[in-house]
């Protein structure tokens, strides 16, 4: 309990020091203020450097930040910066964000030092780092921290820079510290630089030892400023008292005043208060109807998403956007699985929908995405047949000309409750957990996933179409009408009857086999 107490407070001081006591790793920027604030480290709050994700909740910032605070905490665990986010991660528990770093590359900025008018440069965030090693490299006073264009400009400075330092004249009676030069008058002006001089006139000790004759008569005349300026001081002290007690008289009446405005402020505030708790009386009893408005306009709203693209030939195209942010999402738990539109095997056939993991599921998970097929209650179920026993085939797409699509199918098991006559809105999922590698789905410019856009087609086997069959109907044309798609798919199914008449030897390859996950 102890221990796990002080990795939390190392990591909440580190938290602390995010924007102080580190280096700031992140690129400074003119007008960050403006910036989105997803393109801002979580740390530095400057536009990302080297952009990483934090695997248990997605939060983005520079691995710089996070390597340095990573190497300063007990067992490299560094709490996300994040407000009201608590979780921690170590270098394990991070990866690159490419697509992000992409995004961040085409960033439009401007040159930071255009705020002192040295720099026009504006461009892309990707050539900033060349244009600043370039162009602002600078020589800088370790006294002054005055910046100067080269070495020589620095060293001419360096011999009248106005931090320089120097010993006080009395030392040792009154300090040994060094004293930079532009604060030496204020040191002489100080309680133990006067009481010094004070000792030394009044003989406590030899005043001739530290100092020559000039500065003798400089400490005499200072003697007579101080006490000049202290008789000076206590006649300013007693004309102050007397206009404080004529202002005191003043004081009394405002205050009387002040009262009496602040006693017909309360009065006002009660009378606000009052018509307040009126209107939220009247708003609470509206709230509820309010409330039920907005479910039925957003089920309207999913009705008629899920009507818009309605399939009924059996076969479904999906098409999965944004597939780097639902990725991240599945990683983190944030939303583990997404669902596809709603389609049917015929307008009065079998409804239907596919669940989609994007990190995987169960064993799958962190190596694999996951297709499940899902039988959903329908309008026309009591006249259809069951149990479900038609082939599922899942189809990734190449979105290449090369046509190397990822093809995989099964069979029902027709004794699982799947496939049986839903009673509740939909069966339990079954499908392929292990349908595509996703280290190959995550890799730079794959043909499968182009514009952070993926296809997948499903197609409902009601014909027993042979699997052969499969990769020419995914070189069709998706804008041909169904029935030119059927007429060219009969054709192609003829020419394959005679080409397999003519070698009666071939064998089909073996369908896969699904695996009910309980989903």
């Amino acid at each position: 309990m102890g221990d796990s107490y002080d990795i939390q407070r190392g990591n909440e001081a580190v938290s602390a020091a995010s924007t102080s006591e580190y280096t700031k790793y992140g690129f400074n920027i003119f007008d960050i203020e403006t910036i989105d604030p997803r393109f801002k480290c979580l740390f530095c709050e400057f536009v990302i450097k080297e952009p990483i994700q934090l695997v248990e909740c997605g939060h983005r910032v520079c691995r710089g930040c996070f390597d340095i605070r990573a190497a300063t905490v007990e067992n490299g665990r560094v709490k996300c910066p994040q407000k009201d986010c608590s979780e921690f991660a170590d270098k394990e528990q991070v990866m690159e964000d490419k697509a992000f770093r992409r995004e961040l590359d085409s960033l439009r900025v401007t040159c930071r030092f255009k705020t002192n008018n040295e720099c026009t440069w504006s461009g892309l965030l990707r050539e900033y780092q060349g244009h600043l090693d370039e162009n602002h490299i600078h020589y800088i006073c370790p006294d002054c921290q005055t910046r100067f264009p080269s070495q020589a400009a620095l060293d001419e400075h360096v011999h009248s820079c106005p931090v320089n330092f120097q010993r006080c004249p009395l030392a040792p009676y009154c300090t040994d510290e060094m004293i930079p030069r532009n604060d030496f008058e204020r040191h002489c002006l100080t309680q133990i630089h006067q009481e010094a001089v004070i000792k030394g006139v009044l003989g406590d000790y030899n005043l001739s030892e530290v100092v020559t004759s000039e500065q003798q008569m400089e400490t005499g005349a200072l003697t007579n400023e101080l006490d000049e300026k202290t008789w000076e001081k206590i006649g300013s002290l007693g004309n102050e008292v007397h206009r404080l007690e004529g202002a005191s008289i003043g004081i009394d009446k405002q205050q009387k005043e002040m009262q009496e405005e602040i006693t017909r402020i309360v009065q006002g505030l009660n009378t606000f208060y009052s018509l307040i708790n009126e209107r939220l009386s009247i708003k609470q009893g509206v709230q509820p109807t309010q409330e039920k408005l907005q479910k039925d306009i957003d089920q309207l709203h999913q009705s008629f998403e899920n009507l818009q693209h309605v399939s009924n030939d059996g076969t479904l195209t999906w098409r999965v956007d944004r597939v780097s942010e639902k990725i991240a999402d599945a990683q983190s738990e944030r939303q583990t699985s997404i669902y596809s539109p709603i389609f049917y095997s015929s307008p009065t056939g079998y409804k239907m929908r596919v669940r989609l993991f994007l990190f995987g599921d169960g064993s799958a998970r962190r190596t694999h995405i996951s297709l499940f097929f899902l039988l959903m209650k329908g309008d026309y179920d009591a006249i259809l047949k069951w149990p479900f026993y038609y082939k599922v085939t899942f189809c990734l797409l190449d979105q290449t000309d090369s046509n190397r699509h990822i093809i995989d199918s099964f069979y029902p098991d027709t004794k699982s409750s799947s496939f049986q006559r839903p009673r509740d809105a939909a069966n339990t999922a079954s499908g392929i957990p292990k349908f595509f590698p996703l280290t190959m789905l995550l890799q730079d410019d794959n043909v499968y996933v182009r514009e952070d856009t993926l296809y997948l087609k499903i197609i409902i086997g009601f014909n027993d179409m042979p699997k052969t069959l499969l990769p020419y109907i995914l070189t069709l044309n998706p804008a041909l009408p169904n029935y030119v798609q059927e007429n060219l798919i009969q054709q192609e199914t003829i020419k394959l009857q005679q080409q397999q008449e003519q070698q009666p030897n071939t064998v089909n390859n073996p369908q896969s086999m699904f695996v009910n996950t309980g989903k």
